[in-house]
């Protein structure tokens, strides 16, 4: 049986009140119409709900039930409509994005937890991949939006993007490696360790091998290719492994004194990070606001020099 919400409003009213012409007045109804409200409610439900005598109303034992009843569904009604409200604000809500592994260690955990400080009600869902794997993610519609790096050919025609700040690639060692300690490190001196690189077929190993070209070195021998972060990390503080990475990767390692950039002069490589999204497609409320917590820790990190949308 459906009810309508209204009835139970003037009902609960003339309930609370203990008199119609008080609670018509509460309501800005006439009492005439506010007894005929309380009549198709009790005729709906087949059962009196007041006494009436001259002296006014008196509840039944069914009153006594439904505005047991009636009180809790009018603050379930009340829940409803706050939280329909903070959803068109987007403080509640889904947010789907993707990142690159290098944010995951620092940037990403910032971004959370700001969210989670200001906007709680908001899950959000993150996907970690390369660009090729948070690109296709964005265009299936997957993904609200993703923080990535721009490949060297370009993005495809379907997707949109702006620069959300600038990393760049370190030479980086652990705390215990005896290159942590120099002030000036020369290049030849990195070929004597061994090495965890980015995968050889991506820009940054080929910047790597530039590097050492410039320099008038053979490139260093990879013992190890990957762009996990926490192998990476793992690694560094086990052994006197030196490795090419986004500072990103090693932001609260380099915090915590457990990992150390290699004093080198020239040895890096800056990219953007940029956020992608498909052209012509706002993100949600939701997923706007973890946007703008990006925006503010891209911000609060010093990183951020904007170039145009592509």
């Amino acid at each position: 049986m459906a009810i309508n919400l209204g009835l139970l409003e003037h009902f609960l009213a003339a309930y609370e009140m203990g008199s119609l012409g008080k609670a018509a007045a509460q309501l800005g109804l006439s009492q005439p119409a506010l007894s005929k409200s309380i009549r198709k409610l009790e005729a709906e439900l087949d059962v009196p709900l007041f006494h009436r005598t001259t002296k006014g109303i008196s509840p039944t034992p069914y009153a006594d039930t439904l505005a047991r009843r009636s009180q809790a569904i009018q603050a379930d009604v009340r829940s409803s409509i706050v939280e329909l409200h903070k959803l068109k604000q987007g403080e509640v809500g889904e947010a789907k994005i993707g990142i690159a592994p290098a944010l995951s260690p620092h940037f990403m955990p910032d971004v959370v937890a700001r969210v989670a400080e200001n906007h709680p009600s908001i899950n959000i869902t993150v996907m970690e991949a390369l660009y090729e794997g948070v690109s296709q993610g964005v265009m299936r519609g997957e993904l609200d939006f993703a923080l990535t790096n721009l490949p060297p050919r370009g993005v495809d025609p379907d997707l949109a993007w702006r620069e959300l700040f600038r990393d760049r690639f370190v030479v980086c060692c652990g705390k215990a490696h005896p290159l942590a300690r120099k002030r000036k490190v020369q290049p030849a001196e990195l070929l004597g360790y061994p090495w965890i690189t980015p995968a050889r077929e991506g820009a940054p190993w080929q910047r790597l091998v530039d590097l050492f070209t410039e320099a008038r070195c053979a490139p260093p021998r990879a013992m190890l290719e990957t762009n996990s972060a926490s192998v990476i990390m793992s690694l560094l503080q086990r052994g006197p492994f030196l490795t090419f990475v986004p500072r990103q990767i090693i932001l609260l390692d380099t915090r915590r004194a457990e990992a150390v950039e290699v004093a080198l002069e020239g040895m890096t490589l800056e990219r953007a990070i940029v956020v992608l999204h498909r052209k012509g497609h706002s993100p949600p409320k939701a997923a706007q606001l973890v946007l703008d917590a990006c925006e503010a820790v891209a911000a609060q990190s010093g990183g951020r020099h904007p170039r145009p949308a592509g």
